[in-house]
């Protein structure tokens, strides 16, 4: 199996993934304050009953080498790994890390011990995806619903939130190494995409009800256009804007 070829002219799809990222940072950027009076005031937040903030906000441990950098930069993915590492804060060593889905994802998809820039890369990504989860999980509360856009969503469980983060890191890792495989072919990597796909086939039969459970606009969105699935970008196709409550 190998990651379908890009033209020189960017499709319909490759347009799509562009707005989605701008969209991305654009909510980075609009809530990062209130992302960090949040992180520095709170314990527990009150629709996530029993998770540590700090988990959810810590920066990535791993920052990836030149090489990687490279081939997150080809993918268009700079901004996936960078941001986490300028906002994320120092990780509390009681707080633990609660959406482990991530890292089981990059052990699934690299063996121990690699070394390529693609599979360092890879983990980078994984990394990144909890912290992304964690960032809108963090501002959730102050969020809306994402059918209605009422205000106040319901409570969700810890469970839903690694759920969420491990099929971003899967979405996100197929991206990653599609492009990856685009300038240079490798074995293990190629070995690696194809178990990402069959990830993502795995992940599709569930992600109606995770989407429904993750409940808001945010958090549903950032779910839905980072995995690959037949809805990835059906607010896009349907010719409805985003963020048009922010």
């Amino acid at each position: 199996m190998s990651p379908a070829g890009e033209s020189a002219v960017p499709s319909l799809r490759a347009a799509w993934r562009t707005l989605a990222d701008g969209l991305l940072i654009q909510r980075l950027h609009l809530h990062v304050q209130e992302w960090r009076e949040l992180v520095q005031s709170s314990g527990s937040l009150p629709d996530l009953g029993g998770v540590p903030v700090a988990a959810l906000a810590a920066r990535p441990s791993h920052v990836p080498g030149p090489q990687a950098q490279e081939v997150l930069a080809g993918a268009g993915l700079t901004y996936w790994w960078s941001l986490p590492q300028l906002h994320g804060v120092d990780a509390d060593p009681d707080s633990g890390r609660i959406l482990g889905a991530a890292e089981q994802a990059r052990q699934r998809l690299v063996a121990e011990g690699a070394a390529q820039p693609w599979a360092e890369a890879l983990r980078a990504v994984c990394e990144a995806s909890a912290w992304w989860v964690g960032f809108f999980a963090i501002i959730r509360h102050r969020g809306v619903r994402h059918l209605t856009l009422e205000p106040n969503p319901e409570a969700i469980r810890a469970q839903v939130l690694d759920s969420a983060a491990g099929a971003v890191a899967y979405g996100m890792a197929d991206r990653l190494l599609a492009s990856a495989l685009q300038t240079r072919d490798d074995v293990s990597a190629r070995g690696a995409y194809c178990e990402a796909v069959s990830a993502g086939i795995e992940i599709e039969r569930t992600l109606p009800a995770l989407l429904e459970e993750l409940g808001e606009l945010r958090l549903v969105d950032l779910v839905a256009t980072t995995v690959v699935w037949r809805g990835q970008f059906t607010k896009y196709a349907g010719g409805t804007g985003a963020g048009q409550v922010e």
